[in-house]
């Protein structure tokens, strides 16, 4: 793994600093404050750290948002592993843990973890990935954004710039980048952005959308890299390109110069859309009115983070915020999509990920 894991954070270097990776040793802890122990520990396991600059700065912000509460604040870095995760939420509950915050591993693979903080009776809040409907109902509070309702927006722009360039009467070439195979995140952002794409080709039945198939990336660099690759060496003539996490953008990029797609200055005929809203695209849209990304997704992890943070507070102090309801007991951020013409509103140099902290 740690071969591994610095390979890709090379990877990453070379393709740009724009990337932004944050670099938490896996496995270690977040620092805390130190006069927070009245009021006791609240883990964090996420799916990943190190590698992934998206879900660090999730990471981060649970970390800064419990620390300013009060609380102690651990988060470590589960490398992919749902056994890791598990073994991970397993130990919180034997140091004490008030509660535990996760990025999941998997929407199933992680139940032995959640039943092990239920029977002990430590609330667990579930952030930003999916849980499956069964285990969503067994945890405090299910965290997320509205991802199907955001890639619909992103998808009905995406749409209306392949019509704007291609015209009437034209064949499109449509190519979604995916992070992994039969995820939830990963099914709702590509289902919403297709309701958004059809609606608007609703409009216009003369054009054909022909689907290129999925490659997955899995969020990483490499991987996208590899993948997009193969993808361009297959299908030279794509037109749009919907990349599902703007984690690895440069990945994408720097895909599409080697095949020749795309020049050294960032010109190309290609229209991209993405999601996460990554700082270094949102400025780039900011700067080129002309810019090839016609629309990126927000989920505003920093905030995502601190909802976790605060469903979590109140499943140990029993005052609910009054905004995760239902059954499951879910909190959703509302939908919104950046294009080059809002996007100077969200430019920030405190986060690397457009949205409220």
């Amino acid at each position: 793994m740690i071969t591994k894991r610095t390979a890709r954070l090379a990877l990453v270097s070379s393709l740009s600093a724009a990337t932004l990776i944050g670099l938490t040793a896996c496995g270690g802890s977040a620092p805390a404050s130190s006069s927070s122990d009245e009021k006791g520990l609240i883990g964090i396991s996420m799916r990943f750290i190190a590698g992934n600059s998206w879900l660090s700065t999730m990471s981060d912000g649970a970390v800064k948002s419990g620390t300013a509460k009060g609380w102690t604040m651990e988060a470590v870095d589960a490398q992919g592993s749902a056994q890791t995760q598990i073994q991970q939420m397993r130990t919180f509950i034997n140091k004490g843990a008030k509660a535990i915050i996760i990025e999941p591993v998997g929407d199933r693979n992680v139940a032995s973890g959640i039943e092990a903080a239920k029977a002990a009776g430590v609330p667990v809040i579930v952030v930003n990935d999916r849980v499956s409907e069964e285990l969503a109902k067994k945890v405090a509070c299910n965290v997320h954004d509205d991802g199907e309702a955001t890639a619909e927006l992103v998808g009905e722009k995406a749409a209306a710039a392949a019509v704007a360039k291609k015209g009437e009467n034209s064949s499109v070439n449509l190519y979604i980048q995916a992070l992994f195979p039969q995820e939830l995140v990963t099914e709702s952002r590509e289902n919403g952005f297709m309701a958004g794409w059809n609606k608007y080709m609703e409009q216009h039945p003369t054009v054909k959308t022909k689907r290129i198939p999925n490659n997955y990336g899995e969020a990483l660099p490499d991987k996208t890299l590899t993948a997009m690759r193969n993808v361009l060496s297959g299908n030279p003539d794509i037109d749009v390109v919907f990349n599902q996490t703007d984690v690895v953008m440069p990945a994408v990029i720097e895909a599409l110069k080697g095949a020749g797609r795309m020049d050294q200055s960032g010109k190309t005929d290609v229209i991209l859309a993405g999601f996460d809203g990554g700082m270094d695209v949102i400025k780039s849209m900011a700067k080129d009115p002309a810019s090839p990304v016609v629309a990126d997704g927000l989920n505003q992890p920093a905030l995502q983070a601190a909802y976790a943070v605060d469903e979590a507070i109140a499943a140990v102090t029993g005052a609910p915020t009054g905004k995760c309801e239902g059954s499951p007991a879910t909190r959703i951020l509302p939908a919104l999509a950046v294009t080059p013409e809002n996007a100077g509103q969200y430019i920030s140099d405190d986060l690397a990920f457009a949205g409220a902290e």
